[in-house]
């Protein structure tokens, strides 16, 4: 099995209370796929996890609950079609509360696939 790596966010830096968003992955096949998270900034970040029909932020809807990722750390999150639903595109959202002074996040989506 190969594993494959997409980066949405790759060395992004936050520095101020808006919300950003990530470039758009694909989950191309109906299996697990994880998300692996680093919030190298100074703040905690809320990340929301989205998903859509279409390989746009346009029209998207949310896949997980908000959650928090704490001011230097990492966490990962899988996802499986069964219990969060499937959508071929996704992408992250990241908001600061308090905007962060140093740090960027990085956001990799990792997919094992099937070899023929």
């Amino acid at each position: 099995m190969a594993v494959s790596y997409q980066h949405l966010f790759l060395g992004h830096e936050i520095r101020d209370t808006a919300v950003h968003e990530s470039g758009v992955g694909e989950w191309p096949h109906l299996q697990a796929i994880t998300i692996y998270i680093e919030n190298g900034h100074d703040q905690d970040l809320t990340i929301t996890i989205r998903g859509n029909k279409e390989k746009t932020t346009m029209g998207s809807v949310e896949l997980v609950s908000a959650f928090t990722v704490s001011a230097g750390a990492a966490v990962s999150y899988t996802l499986a079609p069964e219990t969060t639903g499937w959508l071929p595109y996704i992408y992250i959202t990241a908001k600061a509360a308090t905007a962060p002074t140093t740090g960027e996040i990085n956001v990799t989506i990792i997919t094992i696939e099937k070899e023929a």
